[in-house]
């Protein structure tokens, strides 16, 4: 009967029908575009690192209770606070970070500046992917992998171009070294491996630059289009790396020199740090067993005197600004559903008045008022059911659209931040629960729509019904 009602009135049941429909895909898609911005994120921040992986810091930034930040004196990271990190159940692996600059040379061919990171060999495939060759082991002294972009990064010293190789994001053509076929040296001395200008070749006090060789065995995972990290950077065992500062600051010293500065990617260390095992570092990597325990290893950490931080905060930070985004777009989708419930309910009112003689006619048979309700709610929650059906094709066409072709127009809005060729998230992502979700929303607003004529419906005289 509820089927045949909404048959013999088409035209009224397709626009009530379509007013659902708009207000079903529009929740639908405004709620996708937020599922779209926290996938969005989530490939953002882990462009910067693992959002499992925390950086430890020598120095600590304590935040007071009236919200402001003071500096805490700077603690002391060395193996020992290393081994007490580990002993938290939380961790999985630790390892410290020891960076410091040194001019690379193959040949004729040199990289200025290189970044040589030492870290435990242990750790290093729970920390680094490398994509070709192998992994440090513990037995590994002079040999390194390295980042995905260095090749690219040396220059010809015989050129006359004197083309530095700084094209820090030209990955066209070949590189002029092969890490896995080449023989390396790496050295404190800046102008080692350059050709000499005429008049200074008896230049400097004449003691020749320590050289360290080595040879490559790996090479870290990259992209083209997007840039990480350790791109530019070589890593290397850090007891052979201690070796080779500590040997490069004794000959420095005893040349009269001032001492060698040890960069880190978070600031320059007190001292040279020799081989002992008291060495200090500057910076450290803490992996957890689940991202959800990120925030109580940093608190561990920050009891320590030692700064931490991790890409999860920033993902909190975004999620923060994504969740008012999404309670903003659906209040707006909102509106449009409260417009189709009110269609649904008038629609339902004029059927009451439109059906007085059948619903007295009824009750004169001896219907039960529960069925004549039951009719009703049955006719106006197939509307919403129907209605979301169709809306839930609407929004799946619309994410289509969205996709192929929003990305590109928010991205040249600069509203994506994604350059051209990297692999943009989808804008509008649909999960199955967001599809039940609203497939179950719609007839529910269909059923609360249709809840006061049912009513009405139940409480109809029949004398007032013979008489009208």
């Amino acid at each position: 009967m509820g089927v045949r009602n909404l048959l013999n009135r088409k035209a009224r049941t397709v626009l009530t029908i379509l007013g659902v429909l708009i207000g079903t895909a529009a929740i639908i898609v405004m709620m996708s575009l937020g599922v779209g911005m926290d996938e969005a994120n989530m490939r953002a921040v882990e462009q910067l690192g693992n959002v499992d992986v925390i950086n430890v810091n020598s120095y600590y930034w304590q935040q007071s209770e009236d919200g402001s930040s003071s500096f805490s004196s700077e603690g002391i990271l060395n193996d020992a606070v290393i081994e007490r990190i580990m002993t938290f159940p939380e961790v999985q692996a630790a390892t410290p970070l020891m960076q410091n600059s040194y001019n690379v040379i193959s040949g004729k061919y040199k990289a200025n500046w290189s970044s040589l990171i030492g870290v435990n060999p242990k750790y290093m495939e729970t920390f680094f992917n490398v994509k070709e060759g192998r992994y440090l082991d513990d037995n590994d002294t002079n040999v390194a992998v390295f980042g995905f972009r260095v090749p690219y990064n040396f220059y010809n010293t015989r050129s006359n171009t004197r083309d530095y190789g700084w094209g820090w994001n030209d990955m066209s053509g070949d590189p002029l070294v092969d890490i896995f076929r080449d023989s390396f040296v790496m050295t404190s001395d800046w102008s080692y491996g350059d050709r000499k200008q005429p008049g200074t070749e008896n230049e400097g006090s004449g003691q020749k630059p320590k050289l360290h060789k080595f040879s490559g065995v790996g090479m870290l995972d990259g992209n083209e289009n997007l840039w990480s990290e350790y791109d530019y950077s070589i890593i290397v065992n850090i007891d052979w790396l201690k070796k080779c500062v500590a040997e490069d600051a004794k000959r420095q010293n005893n040349s009269g020199g001032g001492g060698m500065a040890v960069y880190s990617s978070r600031g320059m260390s007190r001292t040279a740090p020799g081989a002992s095992s008291e060495s200090q570092y500057n910076t450290a990597l803490v992996k957890v067993h689940d991202r959800r325990d990120v925030e109580t290893v940093m608190k561990k950490i920050n009891e320590l005197g030692l700064g931490a931080n991790s890409p999860l905060e920033m993902l909190k930070y975004m999620e923060e600004t994504t969740n008012q985004i999404q309670r903003l777009l659906g209040i707006i989708a909102a509106v449009s559903l409260l417009v189709a419930a009110i269609g649904i309910a008038n629609t339902m009112v004029m059927s009451v008045y439109e059906r007085t003689r059948e619903i007295a006619v009824m009750k004169v048979l001896g219907c039960r008022l529960g069925n004549i309700g039951m009719l009703f709610l049955f006719e106006a929650g197939l509307i919403g059911f129907i209605g979301g059906v169709i809306g839930i094709g609407f929004s799946e066409f619309a994410a289509f659209l969205l996709n192929n072709y929003g990305g590109d127009l928010l991205n040249s809005f600069g509203g994506r931040g994604w350059n051209v060729g990297q692999d943009m998230p989808p804008v509008s992502i649909i999960p199955v629960w967001l599809v039940g979700l609203g497939l179950v929303f719609a007839t529910i607003i269909g059923l609360i729509s249709g809840f006061l004529p049912a009513r009405r419906a139940m409480r109809l005289s029949v004398l007032q019904a013979i008489h009208n």
